[in-house]
């Protein structure tokens, strides 16, 4: 399998209160591995909304919840103080190394697993590579972006045209509206 291709995600939704978490948990999945940054907030926020507590604390009744991202212990700790979600930090997505911490922390199969994030290039290219699968969301707040991030997105860019031209029907069912949505 080509690099372009381990970036399809599972699914697209426009954000993580738009998924059908009573699916997943048809599917076989019980955990849920979220990104932080630009997935659940932007960069530029500090910490959740009482909507996004109250998604994750609900959530976390049917689904073991774990936070995985590329941030600081500090960040992600601040972000996170309202909640009691376990979270790996400095994960180094898409290296495989947070992934497995998450998968020990959450004591779950890769197969049980749906993993949540914003960006093409490691949130879904890394789960994927690791066996796991992924949902792609709309960025919250592109704008707020890092410049490694900013960076990311030049590659996704040219990862998306290439599965435009030669997997047109995953891109028309999985990417094309996230295209659109940015």
């Amino acid at each position: 399998m080509s690099v372009y291709q381990k970036c399809i995600p599972h699914e697209y939704h426009a954000s993580i209160f738009e998924i059908p978490y009573k699916t997943l948990k048809e599917q076989g999945i019980n955990s849920l591995f979220f990104d932080l940054d630009n997935t659940i907030i932007g960069y530029d926020e500090i910490s959740l909304s009482k909507d996004h507590v109250k998604l994750l604390n609900d959530l976390g009744k049917d689904f073991n919840v774990v936070i995985i991202s590329n941030t600081s212990f500090k960040r992600v700790s601040l972000a996170l103080k309202d909640l009691k979600v376990p979270f790996i930090w400095h994960a180094k997505k898409p290296l495989k190394c947070g992934f497995k911490k998450a998968l020990k922390l959450a004591k779950v199969n890769k197969e049980e697993v749906m993993m949540i994030g914003d960006q093409l290039m490691t949130d879904i290219f890394g789960a994927t590579r690791y066996g796991i699968k992924g949902i792609l969301v709309k960025s919250v707040k592109r704008k707020s972006d890092r410049k490694i991030t900013q960076f990311n997105r030049k590659l996704e860019a040219i990862v998306l045209k290439k599965i435009e031209k030669n997997l047109p029907e995953l891109y028309e069912e999985r990417l094309k509206q996230y295209v659109q949505d940015h």
